[in-house]
């Protein structure tokens, strides 16, 4: 039987699983951003959403790797690396026109996975409901 989440070790199976997977996910988006483009197949039918659903895939599994990190520091990382990787874009000339707009499709990929734990944790902000006493039975 599997640990509760709480007791698990830095060096259990699915956090090394999860870390080995971000790194996979990280060096295929490299790969994807600075090959050349007959390279790489076209996955989806718009190109702002391939960068969309490949920093989606990011954010989740940084979330999952940095599972110590606040949500916050992670959306602050995946903003740096997508700003690193458009950056070096800028100096491949078939790239050039369109690094503003996969920018913010990059970001709003990374937004899009970790808004709902940004919502989650609002949730948990908040006192729980206290539970109404049972009525009273009049006779």
């Amino acid at each position: 039987m599997p640990a509760p989440a709480d007791q698990r070790k830095d060096n259990h199976p699915l956090a090394m699983i999860a870390r080995a997977a971000f790194l996979l996910v990280v060096a295929g988006l490299c790969f994807a951003s600075l090959a050349p483009s007959g390279w790489l197949p076209r996955v989806l039918y718009s190109y702002h959403l391939e960068h969309f659903a490949a920093f989606y895939l990011v954010a989740l599994s940084m979330a999952a790797a940095r599972y110590r990190a606040n949500v916050y520091r992670v959306m602050t990382d995946i903003a740096i690396l997508a700003t690193v990787l458009e950056g070096v874009r800028l100096f491949i000339p078939s790239h050039q026109l369109f690094v503003l707009e996969d920018w913010v499709a990059d970001l709003g990929g990374a937004l899009a996975a970790l808004s709902p734990i940004v919502i989650g944790d609002f949730r948990k902000s908040f006192r729980p409901e206290r539970k109404a006493p049972p009525p009273e039975d009049p006779g």
